[in-house]
């Protein structure tokens, strides 16, 4: 009986993992208050202007709290929306921040100039 709860219990877990997630990956170019683009490295497949999108930043390279340089990983720092398409240059509008990281009282900003991101909508 406890394998065959842990047995569904891990299918559930993987199942929702294995439904395809699209993704793009790129730098930001340019941020202006709420609206920022991305210089896409491919553009194909594209989200809708409809679509929600959560995006990641690349931590590779960070030092987390204890001091330790974080060889690889991504952190989601919010949620977006597709507004325009120009070439590889996409044009996002941040809809909600997810991450709020404080250093000596100061908030750090998730959004910077030549960052890489990882946008993923289903």
């Amino acid at each position: 009986m406890k394998k065959t709860i842990l047995v569904c219990c891990l299918f559930l877990c993987f199942s929702g993992a294995a439904l395809a997630q699209k993704e793009i990956t790129g730098v930001i170019a340019a941020v202006s208050g709420k609206i920022f683009t991305v210089k896409a490295d491919a553009i194909e497949p594209l989200p809708l202007k409809t679509d929600t999108c959560s995006i990641s930043k690349d931590i590779s390279g960070t030092k987390n709290p204890f001091g330790l340089t974080i060889s690889s990983g991504w952190m989601g720092i919010g949620d977006i929306s597709l507004t325009g398409v120009k070439g590889k240059t996409l044009t996002f509008k941040i809809i909600k921040e997810t991450s709020n990281i404080t250093i000596n009282g100061k908030k750090q900003p998730n959004f910077v100039v030549g960052k890489k991101v990882k946008i993923e909508w289903k």
